[in-house]
């Protein structure tokens, strides 16, 4: 007696296999730009993954096919990568929602490590809560201040980055006035130790030594 063997593929099977080889395969080309070629090309290109210096501005401006920007400061990924041991990513988070035909602004505020904050036309900073809002009316031509850092100590941060949001208004090419978000640097205290990185890339705070040839 004889017996046929036949396999019998099915189409959703077969797609199936397919899914699975991509994520499988992109899953594997993440992990080595993760872990191979990206530490490669920080060790290469050290000149492009340096704190910022204050005084450093990002301006944004919100795409009209979109309602919603969002803006991160954080470690080593983000808008503002501070390549700091004190941040963690995404550290600070500013979204941006439009009204539906107005330039007008919500801007919700999250946190995932330690700030202080500084509302415009307010004197002193206060520990913000997990989430604050602003309206974008309230920062044109004033200033609202955030101070990250890795800790509060009785209200107050000994070592941090203070980022800085204002607006204002402008005419884009077409005529239209548009609202400009600028997100700024405006200090960073008392400094980055640029001889402080570390294997992953990462600086400390500090004030550099000064050699006896600078003294």
């Amino acid at each position: 007696m004889q017996y046929t063997l036949a396999l019998i593929f099915s189409p959703k099977l077969d797609l199936a296999l397919w899914i699975l080889s991509l994520i499988a395969f992109l899953g594997m080309g993440f992990f080595i730009y993760l872990e191979i070629l990206r530490p490669y090309f920080a060790k290469t290109r050290p000149g492009l993954l340096l704190p910022p210096d204050e005084g450093d501005s990002f301006e944004v401006v919100v795409p009209e096919s979109t309602r919603v920007y969002r803006f991160s400061v954080g470690q080593k990924f983000g808008n503002l990568p501070t390549f700091s041991k004190a941040i963690q990513d995404d550290h600070i988070v500013f979204i941006l929602k439009k009204g539906k035909d107005t330039e007008d602004y919500d801007i919700l505020i999250n946190r995932s490590g330690p700030v202080l904050m500084k509302p415009p036309r307010m004197q002193y900073f206060a520990k913000m809560e997990s989430s604050e809002k602003l309206e974008s009316h309230e920062i044109i031509g004033q200033i609202a201040s955030f101070r990250i850092s890795d800790k509060i100590t009785k209200d107050r941060m000994t070592q941090y980055f203070e980022i800085g949001l204002t607006s204002n208004f402008f005419m884009n090419k077409m005529g239209k006035e548009r609202m400009r978000f600028i997100f700024s640097v405006q200090k960073i205290h008392p400094g980055i130790a640029l001889s402080s990185k570390d294997k992953k890339g990462l600086y400390s705070f500090g004030k550099e030594r000064l050699s006896e040839d600078e003294e």
